[in-house]
């Protein structure tokens, strides 16, 4: 997959659709209020889920906008207005306009389809508050080999508040695969700036094939994970905050991009180039600085002393 366009094409996307959220999830009353230790044992196992959870909640996003020829999010946005023009212009010819137009299926770039039902809620065949936009993905490849399936619903709460909503979407490669369900609020932070928030739990059924043995785990967003970013005209810029939830570490970390190294990626490139991630388990923290656009270093003080005790380099493509 490529990872350079998920939070980039998700953000824009957005925005042009004009789609945002609240600055939150829900309450918190239901997160786990203690975090597992990372140790030498789990350290790789924890590496990988959340590498796999933030991107995952970025693909989740970002992949059925960015559908379409040019691998942009604006691709994906011109088509749903494209879409909702369309279906407006047919729904005009009738007497009465259909409060619920579509679906409207289009043939992917390779194979399979994509398709927009538009639940036109005040009957004014324009994209407005309380529409919702549903979009469905069959075995559909814009790239060879990148197949995506599942729903994806996009709702407008208000001129900046959006909701997106996944169930059973899946993203599969050679390599790996990645299958979410839950749902995001974005907000629209400003210009060129944007938030996603999970709205309860997310949950990525991740599946990396390509390494020895296979790699599996299920893991999970909790309410009120925050992925924040900007997109400059150099690159783009992320941060990330929240607890994560990993199955095959077996429980909670805390994630967060280190406060004056945030991840920084070129659009070009398929990995980022530069930025910490700081994971910290009960009394333990997983320091993961990006050295460059293939390889990445994980520094483990097990102890909470303040010291590592190990330092491995690890390459990107074998994080994810």
């Amino acid at each position: 997959m490529r990872t350079r366009q998920w939070l980039l094409n998700a953000l824009t996307a957005a925005i042009l659709v004009g789609l945002g959220a609240c600055g939150g999830g829900g309450g918190d009353d239901n997160r786990p209020t203690s975090t597992i230790d990372i140790t030498t044992g789990n350290v790789e196992i924890v590496a990988h889920s959340v590498v796999a959870g933030v991107w995952g909640l970025s693909l989740g996003v970002t992949a059925p906008l960015a559908a379409g020829s040019s691998i942009s999010g604006r691709s994906m946005s011109a088509w749903l207005q494209m879409q909702s023009k369309r279906v407006a212009s047919a729904s005009a010819q009738r007497e009465r306009p259909l409060e619920v137009i579509g679906p409207i299926v289009e043939s992917c770039d390779v194979i399979g389809t994509r398709s927009v039902t538009w639940d036109d809620r005040d009957g004014d065949r324009t994209l407005t508050v309380g529409d919702i936009l549903t979009g469905v993905f069959t075995g559909c490849q814009d790239i060879p080999g990148e197949t995506t399936n599942g729903t994806m619903t996009i709702t407008a709460l208000s001129s900046t508040l959006g909701r997106i909503g996944m169930t059973q979407l899946s993203f599969e490669t050679a390599k790996h695969s990645m299958t979410l369900n839950g749902s995001v609020l974005l907000e629209d932070v400003s210009a060129d700036t944007l938030q996603t928030t999970a709205e309860g739990p997310v949950t990525v059924a991740v599946l990396l094939k390509h390494l020895t043995p296979p790699f599996n785990d299920d893991v999970t967003l909790l309410d009120g994970f925050v992925a924040r970013l900007t997109i400059g005209t150099a690159d783009t810029v992320s941060t990330f905050n929240g607890l994560l939830e990993s199955r095959g570490a077996g429980g909670v970390v805390q994630v967060a991009t280190a406060t004056n190294a945030p991840i920084r990626q070129y659009a070009a490139d398929d990995y980022a180039y530069a930025g910490t991630v700081q994971v910290k388990g009960m009394n333990s923290t997983l320091q993961m600085t990006v050295l460059s656009t293939s390889n990445v270093r994980l520094d483990l003080d097990a102890d909470g002393n303040g010291s590592f005790e190990s330092t491995e380099t690890v390459a990107w493509d074998w994080l994810l």
